[in-house]
């Protein structure tokens, strides 16, 4: 079979022919047709995610067929302590599949494993009707997908986006588009309650100077940066909470709730997956340096 391997750390990947994995106990075979593509698959290619014995295959989530049909595959380490799904076929875990609903496009469903539950994780808990939630990087995989469920959840919703048009067919209340020296006049009128920041860099420090007295900031991505400044006396003065989220530290039996929730969404039309591109295995280097350049609209996709 085929597979995107990586070779060596900070380098791109190799498509080879590899034998074909055995499924052992507890385990299952997925001859898998598309497989969505995620920063810590970057990540983890530049050795930022963790070592795994190399050569290894990425690939966090994605979609297939069992002998007992259509899937999708999420969590239990896959793409990241094991083999994940840039290949023709991966073994999953049992607790790491679950069934594709019908009349799902496999598509958008390839799309929603990572995305989905970290912005199920992001939403459920902590944004309710009350709220006034700014979404930073709402153009991204989650950020599409955190602007729905929160709309959803009846909060009003403003989304921070290099593409506009997209942010207001989800459901965005309004759309801006500003670095991180403008983003508190931006939304100086909406004084977020909830801001779920996705870019982190300079607009986490931004995001606690904008955010109301009381408010909760969930930093979940670092796609401006992994460093920045805040003002902590700012921090402490407005009493604003500021955490971090990481769906993949979520324990297994949430993550597959999260799986199952969005997927039902997913089948009742009631969210929807922003498919940025579908792009052939062989260019899983071209669809990294997206994410790296911040090219990549929604959800970048790999037909294997």
């Amino acid at each position: 079979m085929r597979a995107a391997r990586l070779h060596e750390f900070r380098s791109p990947l190799r498509i080879d022919e590899v034998s074909d994995p055995a499924p052992g106990p507890g385990e299952v075979l997925v001859h898998v047709s598309h497989a969505g593509v995620n920063p810590i698959d970057v990540r983890l290619r530049d050795g930022g995610a963790g070592r795994v014995d190399l050569p290894f295959v990425p690939g966090c989530d994605g979609v297939g067929r069992t002998d007992a049909g259509p899937v999708v595959v999420y969590g239990a380490g896959l793409g990241l302590r094991r083999a994940g799904t840039y290949a023709e076929r991966v073994v999953v875990p049992d607790t790491g599949v679950v069934r594709l609903p019908d009349g799902v496009d496999p598509v958008q469903a390839a799309g929603i494993g990572l995305a989905g539950v970290t912005a199920w994780s992001l939403v459920g808990p902590h944004v309710s009707t009350s709220d006034r939630v700014l979404v930073l990087g709402a153009s991204g995989g989650v950020g599409t997908l955190a602007v729905q469920l929160a709309r959803s959840a009846g909060a009003t919703v403003w989304a921070c986006a290099t593409n506009p048009a997209d942010a207001e067919q989800l459901g965005a209340d309004r759309v801006i588009a500003c670095d991180a020296g403008g983003l508190r006049d931006a939304v100086r009128e909406l004084e977020p309650t909830v801001v779920l920041d996705g870019l982190g860099g300079p607009y986490t420090g931004a995001a606690v100077r904008a955010v109301a007295n009381g408010g909760r900031i969930t930093v979940f991505g670092v796609a401006a940066g992994a460093r920045g400044e805040v003002d902590y006396a700012a921090l402490y003065r407005k009493s604003v909470t500021l955490r971090g989220h990481a769906s993949l530290a979520l324990p297994a039996a949430d993550v597959r709730d999260a799986l199952v929730g969005c997927l039902e969404l997913l089948a009742g039309s009631q969210v929807r997956v922003v498919i940025g591109d579908v792009l052939p295995l062989a260019d899983v280097n071209d669809a990294h340096e997206r994410l790296v350049a911040r090219r990549a609209t929604g959800k970048l996709v790999l037909a294997v």
